[in-house]
This record gives structure tokens, sequence and C-alpha cells, in this order.
């Protein structure tokens, strides 16, 4: 990368809010989990606040499996019945955002882990059972983000898990990527960022790096993006309509992809973005 232009985004976002997405596939590998956070810390030195949340959707498959349970997924949402909810509550209320917060701590970072249920981050209701059974999902109405804004004020960088409660008290499981799309939305972002185990959205063999909405929704249309990566490009189309100014999807298995993204204009992954914002892209 240029140093001339990395010093463009590094005025151009500072002070800013980048909501960022981990998965499973990343958590799983110590190494690769480390890349990223470094990336963040670099981030968070240069005066960009960052909200880390985080899946699990693999070691939810495995421990379901040493359990006996055999889990079920339709549309790439997970289904949760009752012992897929203990797995939850076992993986992204406890191990999983431990395992973060203790690498955070060996690279002298300031991790603090908050769920939907700590702060009254999020108000959610259980999904409605009407069209489909999806078990204890939860679905977001609300994102109360005083909680995450306190935090990073006194230079924390909140570490967020896809649980919450209703109303009733009923825990439920929450699509990670849902959530930073609603915590995004609200804060005001001006990133999101997905990673996943792939380098974007492909079509024969090539990374499409730049997508309008209109373009995303035509992507899906023809069937080059299902299953989770078609839920991921709702979100992310979501994201943008709703304020985020700009939205990536990239491989968190590829070493300091966040930093190819965030400081150079041909970035490392696919970036979506609203039609208007393609012409001030392409000016930058």
């Amino acid at each position: 990368m240029t140093q001339n232009k990395k010093h463009f985004y590094l005025h151009k976002f500072a002070g800013k809010v980048f909501v960022l997405k981990i998965g499973g596939e990343v958590v799983a590998s110590s190494s690769i989990l480390k890349s990223i956070l470094l990336d963040i810390k670099n981030l968070h030195e240069h005066g960009i606040m960052v909200v880390l949340v985080h899946g699990g959707g693999p070691q939810a498959d495995d421990l379901s499996k040493q359990l006996g349970h055999t889990p079920v997924k339709k549309d790439g949402r997970r289904i949760t019945g009752k012992k897929d909810l203990e797995v939850a509550k076992m993986l992204y209320g406890g191990s999983l955002n431990l395992e973060i917060l203790s690498l955070m701590k060996q690279l002298k970072m300031k991790g603090l882990r908050v769920s939907g249920l700590d702060g009254n981050l999020l108000d959610v209701n259980l999904r409605s059972k009407k069209e489909f059974d999806y078990g204890f999902v939860g679905d977001v109405k609300k994102v109360n983000p005083q909680v995450l804004f306190d935090l990073m004020k006194f230079g924390y960088l909140p570490v967020v898990s896809p649980l919450g409660v209703t109303d009733d008290g009923v825990i439920v499981n929450i699509n990670a990527d849902t959530i930073a799309t609603e915590i995004a939305s609200v804060v005001k972002a001006e990133k999101m960022v997905l990673f996943t185990n792939t380098d974007g959205v492909m079509e024969n063999g090539k990374l499409l790096r730049t997508l309008t909405c209109t373009e995303a929704q035509d992507v899906i249309k023809r069937g080059v993006a299902v299953g989770g990566m078609k839920v991921k490009l709702e979100n992310c189309m979501t994201a943008v309509k709703r304020g985020v100014v700009r939205v990536h999807i990239l491989n968190g298995l590829s070493p300091h992809s966040l930093l190819g993204e965030i400081y150079t204009k041909r970035g490392a992954g696919t970036m979506i973005i609203m039609d208007e914002e393609k012409k001030i892209y392409s000016n930058e």
C-alpha cells in the first residue's frame, strides 16, 4: 500500500466507528485471530473506534456433534432447539468470548465482553413461528448503544456475542451478521466488515471487488450468491440503506486483509455501497 493513500484513509476515518464481525473459522485459529486483532489494534491506535461482534458456527456444530446432536439449518440460518441453545450459551456466553479476550490481553488491548443481554444492549423478540419454527432464535427490535459508546469513550473494545433475551426472560440465539448490521446501523458506523472464509463475492472464479446495492441484488437474483453468502449480502444491503457508508466482505483467513481493505483503494475483498457512493469512491 502507498503511504499517501494510507494517510488519506487514516485522516478520513479518524474518530469514526467501525463494526467488525468475525466468524468461528477465525476464532478457531489463534494465529488468524491474532492477525485480525493486530489489525484492529492498528486501527484503534489511529483513532478509529471498533466494535467487534463474533459468531461461532463451526464450533457450535462440533460441540453439538460431541453431545450427540445434529444441528439443522435452513437457508443458511441455524434452527435453535433446546440443545442448540445450551450449546450457544456455553460457547457464545463463555468459551469463545474468553478466547478472544485472552488473546487481546496478550496483545495489550482493552477488550470487554458484551452480549445482547448486557447493559440492555438489545431488545429482542422470539422469532414468529407462523411461517417456520426456528426455535429459540431472536429478532432484534431495537439496539440501545449507550453501553458501547460508554466503553469506547474510555478506550475499551467491546466484544459482542450473538445472544439476547426477550422481555419475558427467554434467552435466544441471534445471527451474528444480523447483530453487526443492527449495531452498525444504529451507531452510524463508517464501515461494517463481515469476515468469512472466502475472498468475498465470487463469480466464475473472479472476485467482485465493488457492488452497488443494485448490483448486489442482481448477484442474488442470478444465483451467484447463495446460502450464507446470500444472507451476508442481504445484511450488507440493509446496512448501507440504513446509513452505513461502506460495507465489506473479507477473507478472515487471509493475513492482514483488513488493513489491505481499509488502507488501499483496490482493497482485498468485496465492498458494498449505495449507488450514489460509487462516484465518491471512484474519485478518491
